[in-house]
């Protein structure tokens, strides 16, 4: 292999590297540094929920407001967030970056009309999805950046966060 082709070849390897640490990096500090919100599920359909090792999350707040809804896909919307009892709710949405003082959630429009926020698989170990399957209440606890980028930091199920080697839950 010639000089100039390994060299090559070792710059594509290190920014795959710094790729996946620059990556993981966004993802730890939103997760340790960020503002901590519960967001309520809404229910998927049961036959849809679990493909694979994963389950499928849909919240509230991703319901598009009628304003919005001629915006094409992949649009980012910004929604505001607002505590309403034991969640969060987001009455305010908007295609423009609110005030930094506000807490808000990132996402963009997907296919199905719906706010895609990044958050919406929950990976689990092979044969406990049926615990958020069949659960009556599912909230996400989700750590927001400065910059509204979601994390997903605890499922509750039921009122008991999801333990995922404890099949009783």
């Amino acid at each position: 292999m010639s000089r100039r082709l390994t060299i090559l070849l070792f710059a594509v390897v290190a920014a795959q590297v710094i790729g996946l640490v620059v990556f993981a990096g966004v993802r730890q500090v939103a997760l340790t540094q960020g503002r901590e919100v519960t967001l309520q599920t809404v229910p998927v359909d049961p036959r849809s929920l679990l493909q694979g090792d994963y389950a499928i999350l849909d919240y509230e707040i991703a319901e598009l407001h009628e304003y919005l809804r001629d915006r094409p896909v992949g649009t980012e919307i910004f929604v505001v967030l607002h505590e309403c009892g034991d969640v969060w709710c987001g009455p305010h949405q908007s295609a423009r970056e609110p005030e930094p003082t506000q807490v808000y959630i990132r996402g963009r429009i997907d296919e199905r009309g719906r706010i895609d926020f990044g958050i919406g698989t929950f990976f689990v170990p092979e044969g406990t999805g049926h615990i958020v399957e069949n659960a009556r209440d599912v909230k996400v606890v989700v750590s927001l950046s400065s910059s509204g980028n979601a994390v997903i930091k605890e499922v509750l199920v039921d009122g008991v966060p999801f333990n995922m080697y404890d099949n009783t839950n």
